[in-house]
């Protein structure tokens, strides 16, 4: 090897990635474009030559080294679809996006990047705690009051996560030492649970999943498609690692794919809906990763990489929309097919392939997911995830397609001005058609590139007479109830009330237990002062105004001025705390 590859082989995509990030911030505004485009482009490079000779490791000790490279056929194909759809996410924020918010996005997908192709548990962390602040921001550029009170609900919960994530990677460390390895084998221990839980946060688990639907729906028009692509996929990657075959996440995943569809069902915002859709495709891929085996590894890999594309193709046609027309509820558009053409035919595409049609990516994974749950005998699960394809079918691809695209609109929605789409964000959700198409056309080729290669026929006679049932199940009730199928216009509230709500009042509570404790000290002390002879003209100093300025402040209304102070204080405690875990382990 000559020197030129041994160089390129040191070189970690994803540090390049977050180095092109900081370079966005620091160098003029006119550089924006070029770097954002440079650094996936060179990313896409690096992965394309990357092999097991690959090394970028430090030697702390006798017993620790880092590798911050790790190679096999999964971190491949991780590596190389957030790559591209990194470049796509480029494209699509060329002419719209701020600068700042570039740069963050950059460090996001660099640091997704790097626990992907971490080869140990250290390198793991701190990319994981670097993905959680930067991803924060990414909530916090939609730089309205309802985004900035997101970030902060966004950034407590994954602080929660990663501190969890964060102490059972220390115990973790003291078992099995500094290398990622499967503990399937310690279900039931506490270092078992405290992990998952930390990697159940970012994976959307219920009732962790919350935060997708209340975070993601507030990030900016270029933000969210970033937020939707890397953060969970990133969980199901390490969920692969470290979990693959704990039966009992069959049962977890079944769970998020039913309950998250019949959420979406009703929902009236297209990105809070779409939101609900991510919990329930990942409860396909958590579903698969409890079959665990062969197939079932392949088939949540193959599921996560065909959900990023039509994911990301919804996403950002959503995206388009709200460009065009600033609206944000389905009951506030209509008619839109012929109006914008390009992003209404790519998400027609992108819904069937979500729904599973045949000749589409999201057919050629489910079918993967399907044969692993047959082959350890899961009929029941089996059947339970095609009813979740039934509320896909039901509330994307025909809900969402008839009320915005292709259905009568009302007289509103036919005076909305339509705002041109740039054709750079077409473009971007163009390539993430094609690529859904590609990989339903080309399901071989695509197998291939998967971690064991599964040698199975997508086009079975059984998997087709599955999405047929899919069909009718969905098609006919919809056509019946087509009327009352029209979404409400009320929030729909999830598992994040605890926090909405429930934390409010908690807080509200402590504050008037807090006030009490505080005047009744205040009155012994100054009768102690009274009796020693002093004396105050005004002896309560906790006064009523005073009370209600202390509650206000504890509550939650003043999020959006304490975001960055809160961001400051959750970053330093993160560090603290993996400082003293590393120098602990050392």
């Amino acid at each position: 090897m000559n020197s030129a590859a041994q160089i390129i082989n040191m070189l970690h995509p994803g540090l390049v990635m977050i180095v092109f990030g900081i370079l966005v911030a620091l160098l003029p505004a006119k550089c924006r474009v070029p770097l954002s485009l440079l650094g996936p482009a060179i990313s896409i490079y690096l992965t394309l030559n990357m092999s097991a000779d690959c090394a970028l490791d430090y030697r702390i000790n006798d017993y620790i080294t880092i590798h911050f490279m790790h190679y096999d056929k999964l971190t491949f194909l991780f590596m190389i679809v957030f790559s591209v759809i990194a470049m796509c996410k480029a494209i699509y924020c060329i002419n719209t996006q701020e600068k700042k918010e570039a740069s963050m996005a950059m460090v996001y997908a660099g640091s997704m990047m790097g626990v992907v192709l971490a080869g140990d548990c250290l390198s793991l962390i701190v990319f994981w705690e670097l993905s959680a602040v930067a991803s924060a921001y990414i909530v916090y550029a939609g730089h309205y009051r309802r985004s900035y009170r997101a970030a902060f609900r966004y950034l407590l919960v994954h602080a929660f996560g990663g501190n969890m994530f964060l102490a059972g990677m220390i115990v973790y460390i003291f078992h099995y030492g500094n290398v990622l390895t499967n503990i399937t084998d310690q279900a039931g221990t506490p270092m078992y649970w405290i992990l998952f839980i930390g990697v159940a946060v970012n994976a959307a688990v219920p009732p962790l999943n919350s935060w997708v639907s209340d975070a993601y729906p507030e990030a900016s028009v270029t933000g969210t498609p970033y937020l939707a692509s890397f953060t969970t996929k990133a969980a199901i990657y390490v969920m692969i690692r470290f979990f693959a075959g704990s039966e009992f996440l069959i049962w977890v995943g079944v769970f998020m794919a039913i309950y998250a569809a019949c959420m979406a069902i009703m929902e009236n915002g297209i990105r809070r809906l779409l939101s609900y859709h991510i919990v329930s495709q990942l409860g396909m891929m958590v579903a698969a990763i409890g079959a665990g085996g062969e197939m079932g590894v392949d088939g949540a890999a193959a599921h996560a990489i065909t959900n990023i594309f039509y994911k990301g193709a919804l996403i950002m046609a959503v995206g388009a929309i709200m460009y065009a027309t600033g609206k944000t509820l389905i009951t506030e558009l209509g008619g839109l097919g012929k109006r914008m053409p390009v992003i209404s035919v790519c998400f027609l595409i992108s819904s069937l392939a979500i729904a599973g049609l045949p000749g589409l990516s999201g057919f050629v994974s489910k079918a993967l997911i399907m044969d692993a749950l047959a082959e350890g005998g899961y009929q029941a699960a089996s059947i339970l995830i095609t009813v979740a394809g039934v509320g896909t079918l039901l509330s994307i691809t025909l809900k969402m397609n008839y009320f915005i695209f292709w259905g009568p609109c009302d007289e509103e929605a036919k005076k909305l001005e339509i705002n041109k789409v740039p054709w750079t964000m077409q473009l971007a959700v163009v390539l993430a058609t094609i690529a859904s198409v590609l990989i339903g056309v080309f399901p071989q080729q695509f197998y291939a590139l998967l971690p064991y290669a599964a040698e199975v026929n997508p086009y079975a006679l059984g998997h087709v007479l599955e999405y047929i049932a899919i069909f009718i199940g969905g098609t006919i009730p919809f056509v019946i109830f087509i009327k009352r199928m029209r979404p409400h216009e009320d929030l729909t509230l999830d598992f994040d009330w605890f926090y909405r709500k429930g934390l409010c009042r908690l807080v509200m509570g402590i504050a008037k237990v807090t006030e009490k404790l505080f005047k009744w000290c205040e009155g012994k002390l100054v009768g102690f002062a009274r009796y020693l002879g002093i004396h105050f003209s005004n002896p309560y100093l906790w006064t009523e105004n005073s009370k209600s300025v202390r509650i206000r402040k504890m509550s939650f209304e003043s999020e959006d001025q304490l975001i960055g102070d809160t961001i400051s204080m959750v970053v330093f405690a993160l560090t603290l705390i993996l400082v003293c875990g590393i120098a602990l382990i050392i």
